[in-house]
Order: structure tokens, then sequence, then C-alpha cells
């Protein structure tokens, strides 16, 4: 399961002292978002955080399912005794918050994956295009490549946004799968067709050292 070092418990009861506040009770889950204004959470300040007086963190229900609930509050308010085990328990024995950091872990690993995939469209697929490719590159390209740019289309635009609309629903989450299983045969194509590229990379000699010589762009 994925690491819950940014979630906390509310220790005691608090009524919203601002309109950008928001009232809580004692037991509530808090997603952590922002530590200071402007700034986003960061794992490492809270690991070693010991509270101060008068500071106010950007926090968000954990688990709210509508109107989606979040606010500064103050810091006094949390439990910082344990990132997973505090005197309310521990959060991994409750099912639905097991359920619900399945679902975040799911997705987080699928924007990274996403991102991996359009890094490697943005490095080498639009490289080919450029007027600077071997020929043998260019009238190559659907052999060294087949169909990577679908999938990574898919996995950018579709199946990431179909993850985040029930990201608060775990049960629902299935149905994202089921709805876009036929596009996953992409993937079926694609692997039927790497051996193909990577016989034409190793025969290729030009084409091979053209895609070794180009400059690292980072993911996005």
């Amino acid at each position: 399961m994925e690491s819950i070092d940014n979630i906390l418990v509310i220790n005691q009861d608090f009524l919203a002292d601002s309109p950008d506040s928001i009232s809580l009770s004692r037991g509530d889950l808090v997603e952590i978002i922002k530590t200071t204004e402007g700034d986003t959470f960061s794992r490492e300040k809270l690991r070693d955080f010991k509270p101060e007086l008068n500071l106010r963190w950007y926090v968000r229900l954990f688990g709210s399912t509508e109107n989606c609930k979040e606010g500064w509050i103050p810091t006094n308010i949390l439990d910082f005794s344990n990132d997973s085990v505090s005197a309310f328990g521990n959060k991994g024995d409750d099912a639905n918050f097991r359920r619900l950091a399945t679902v975040r872990e799911l997705i987080e690993t699928e924007e990274e994956f996403s991102r991996d995939l359009q890094n490697i469209v943005d490095r080498y697929i639009k490289a080919v295009d450029k007027i600077g490719a071997p020929r043998i590159v260019r009238d190559s390209k659907d052999i060294i490549f087949s169909n990577f740019e679908q999938i990574a289309e898919f996995h950018n635009m579709i199946l990431i946004e179909g993850l985040k609309y029930y990201s608060e629903q775990p049960n629902m989450t299935a149905k994202t799968f089921l709805r876009l299983e036929r596009d996953f045969d992409k993937h079926v194509k694609y692997c039927a067709a790497e051996p193909l590229a990577q016989a034409f990379l190793k025969e290729n000699k030009e084409a091979n050292e053209y895609f070794q010589l180009i400059p690292v762009v980072k993911a996005k």
C-alpha cells in the first residue's frame, strides 16, 4: 500500500474561524496539501515536524466524495504522534482508508507512468519528424515505434482521467478498466511489433547511433 505520510488525524473538534478555513471533528483524517501559503506539501517537512504556535496548514478532508472539503487549519489540532499510528488507532486498520489509499497509489503510479510515456514521445518520436533525422529513420518510424503514441495518449488523456473520476469511490474503480477494456488491445499490438523494432535497430547502425545521440529531455 502507498505511503500515508501526508495523512494526519485531527485531535480535537475545530470550528472554522475564517472564510478559507474548514470545520473538523476529532478523529477526522486530513490530507496535507500545503504547509504555508504558496508552498506545496513536503513529506520531509512532515516527518521531522515539531509543532509551533500560530502555524496554519492547508488540508483536505480525506475520503470526502462530494463537495471536496478543504481549507486552512491551525497545526495544533493535528496529531503528530506518528504518521500512521496515533492515540486514535491505526489508520491502516480502517477499511475505507485502505481502499482510498490504494486507489490514490494507483493514480500516482499511473501519473508517473504516463509522464514516462510522454517523455519517450517528446524525446524520440518527435525527433524522427525533424528535418535532421536520417531518412532511414523517418521512413521506418512505424516499424520502430509502432503505435506507441496511441498508447501514450491513452494513458495521458483517457485512463488517468477515468481513475481520477472515481478516486473517492474505490468500489467504482473497476468500472474504468471494464469500460476501457478494448483500449488495452493497443498494448498487445505494440508488444507483438516490438521484436521487429529491436531487430531493425540492431541491423541499422545509422538509426541506432541517431537515437543514442538524442539529448535527454526531462519529463514535465
